[in-house]
């Protein structure tokens, strides 16, 4: 099952239960490098005040503790029973709102701050079996989570109050389960969610758009083969216009693909220059640009695009702080910040992996990629800033012992 992957290498976002402990579907390359480097912080660039720490959690025992064995059993070394990673982080009127996956059983997860140091299962929802929550966003009044369930995408809803889940509807069944919404924002009074509605039996793919004005109720959106073959991992908006960034061809390494909505033209498909070699897997909107962040064609550095248009799109030059000793590093979530963009993802080195981040004052010069000590192990799938800087949430353990983490830094 293909959730939101982000080239994780989570990305496969299900997790399974195999020998001594748990792996990504899709699991980490092996890693071989042992120095973290870090390219020279552009004067210009956004810095955050203080190092990235990792912030408790409350989790499940069943998550956190390894169970005793009978005797003469051994495990070298033991692992809980169950893992969990957070996908994604977004505002709600009361603050922030984490989410992502549990498993097994698999079951989606949210968790809810209002300072982004202290965190809390969020009161009244509750992920049914087969389950995944993917992202989030809010228009001020009503915060919306999407994912995937066992009939396809799905939906979780709440004005301040309880969630409720969207009930099944035509517009959000995929068969065989090959669908998801991965990504999700606020638009005119309402949300639009995108994702992938895949046809395995027929092997066809498809990137897919919806739109809801309450988060419940949705209609798919497009049309026209427009989303043939592709997949969205972000969605933005900015000013009546829509973009949403992905793949096309496979779902992982691209190429990249981008396409624009506006109330005049509909949906259009996106050009890139130079070429579309790479993934995009996220996007952020400023004042000036839409940034879109991902990994280049060869799967060996990172990469970026801008747009002031969001149709027609740029590749930033390659530069120093897109890779790290030679080993695949990926920029997997971005966030725009009061002075500049923040990225963060995944190198491979040494160990099982590290997450990384990068900042940028314009989305084309960027400074990084930066490795804390918290990060060992772990991994950035989703950036927000806060009232107190900024906030990243992922997971730490990989690969037998994933849980849940988030990190905070200072201001951006």
């Amino acid at each position: 099952m293909d959730i939101r992957r982000r080239l994780v290498l989570p990305v496969a976002l299900v997790l399974i239960v195999s020998g001594c402990g748990t792996v990504p579907v899709t699991p980490l390359p092996s890693a071989h490098s042992t120095t973290p480097a870090s390219a020279t912080p552009s004067p210009s660039a956004p810095t955050a005040s203080g190092a990235w720490l990792a912030v408790d959690l409350a989790q499940p025992s069943i998550v956190t503790v390894a169970p005793s064995l009978e005797p003469g059993y051994r495990c070298s070394p033991c692992h809980a029973p169950a893992v969990g990673q957070l996908f994604g982080v977004g505002p709600s009127p009361g603050g922030l709102i984490a989410v992502g996956v549990e498993q097994p059983p698999t079951q989606a997860i949210a968790l809810s701050s209002t300072d982004g140091t202290h965190w809390i299962p969020v009161p009244g929802f509750s992920g049914a079996t087969g389950t995944s929550a993917i992202a989030e966003a809010s228009n001020g009044t009503r915060a919306v989570i999407v994912g995937l369930d066992r009939s396809g995408a799905t939906a979780w809803a709440s004005d301040g109050g309880a969630w409720t889940q969207a009930p099944r509807q035509a517009d959000l069944m995929v068969p065989y389960a090959a669908g998801a919404m991965t990504s999700v924002t606020a638009f005119d009074d309402g949300f639009i969610a995108g994702g992938y509605r895949d046809d395995p039996l027929h092997a066809r793919a498809s990137a897919a758009v919806w739109r809801s004005s309450d988060g419940l109720a949705w209609n798919a959106d497009g049309g026209s083969g427009i989303f043939g073959g592709g997949r969205i991992w972000g969605v933005v908006a900015r000013a009546g216009t829509v973009v949403a960034v992905g793949t096309s061809g496979d779902p992982n390494y691209g190429p990249a693909a981008v396409w624009r909505w506006t109330e005049a033209t509909g949906w259009q498909r996106g050009s890139i220059a130079p070429n579309a070699a790479g993934a995009m897997l996220a996007v952020a909107v400023t004042p000036s640009a839409f940034v879109a962040v991902g990994v280049n064609g060869h799967d060996h550095g990172a990469l970026t695009w801008s747009s002031t248009d969001g149709l027609s799109w740029t590749a930033a030059p390659d530069q120093p702080a897109f890779h790290y000793a030679r080993m695949p590093i990926r920029m997997q979530s971005v966030v725009a910040g009061p002075a500049g963009l923040v990225a963060g993802g995944w190198r491979s080195d040494a160990g099982n992996g590290s997450a990384v981040t990068w900042t940028s004052a314009d989305g084309a010069t960027w400074s990084g990629p930066v490795w804390e000590p918290s990060f060992s192990g772990a991994q950035v799938t989703g950036l927000a800033v806060s009232s107190g800087g900024l906030v990243a949430v992922g997971r730490t353990g990989y690969p037998d012992n994933n849980q849940a983490s988030i990190w905070v830094s200072g201001a951006p």
